[in-house]
């Protein structure tokens, strides 16, 4: 299963964080440096969960059972946003 981003929204980064404003909600949401680091991943085309949890850990110091947490997380929570969809 891929994830890509959704065409609700629309992205830009500052200050090394990431603001997304979803179209449909008027909502902005932030990202801090590690989730604006797997939106970028994600910008550049539909991603699997293994895919963003291996190019998280070659980036970042982190076990791979707290980095496959903290992107199921990530996921879910920007997927339930509309942010993100399954491609």
């Amino acid at each position: 299963m891929k994830y890509k981003l959704s065409n609700s929204q629309v992205s830009t980064t500052l200050s090394g964080d990431s603001v997304i404003l979803n179209h449909k909600k008027g909502e902005y949401f932030t990202l801090n440096e590690v989730g604006s680091f797997v939106w970028e991943q994600m910008q550049m085309g539909p991603k699997t969960k293994e895919e963003l949890i291996s190019a998280v850990q070659s980036e970042y110091e982190i076990s791979y059972d707290e980095c496959k947490s903290d992107i199921e997380s990530l996921l879910k929570d920007l997927t339930n946003e509309n942010l993100v969809e399954i491609a």
